[in-house]
């Protein structure tokens, strides 16, 4: 049979200099592992940011050729109210539905071909397109527009028409 002692046990003494050099011990372990945990934060960081980047351009670039194909089929069949829609409300401020209207009627020729979307820039809140048409009377045109993320959804901000030459816009 055991006995058990009827008092505090009593803890064994310690040296002031080893229970100070346990100490210094056990605070430059837990510096190293926060510094570890600081330099693995970063460099995950860098890492989701510039995987992030490039994806988040790519996604805005397809969602606002969508809304330009949109605006173009809209165009097509007529409805020249959706396509208006899908300007932003400062484009809509600067040219009122009537201009609007009065200039898809006098070209709507030009407008009635084949295009052709290619990117020129990109960032998560903007992006440029060129827009190429090759109307059915055989000219050529091209728009470059600019979209803009408000609201959840791309806008068309602006558009600049221009023929084309060399590849380039030239401003008519």
């Amino acid at each position: 049979m055991r006995m058990l002692p009827i008092g505090p046990e009593e803890e064994p003494v310690r040296s002031p200099v080893i229970e100070h050099e346990r100490r210094r011990r056990w605070l430059i372990r837990l510096m190293v592992l926060a510094g570890a945990c600081c330099v693995a934060f970063g460099l995950t960081t860098l890492w989701l940011t510039r995987l992030a980047t490039p994806l988040a351009i790519a996604e805005a670039d397809s969602q606002a050729t969508s809304v330009v194909r949109a605006h173009f089929a809209a165009l097509e069949r007529g409805d020249f109210r959706t396509a208006y829609g899908q300007f932003s409300s400062e484009y809509r401020e600067r040219i009122p539905f009537e201009i609007f209207h009065g200039m898809m009627m006098e070209h709507w020729r030009l407008l009635r071909g084949k295009v052709i979307v290619v990117p020129q820039s990109a960032t998560p809140d903007r992006v440029v397109l060129e827009i190429g048409f090759s109307g059915e009377d055989g000219s050529t045109l091209n728009a470059e527009f600019t979209l803009v993320h408000e609201l959840s959804r791309w806008w068309i901000n602006n558009v600049r028409w221009g023929r084309e030459r060399a590849g380039h816009l030239i401003q008519t």
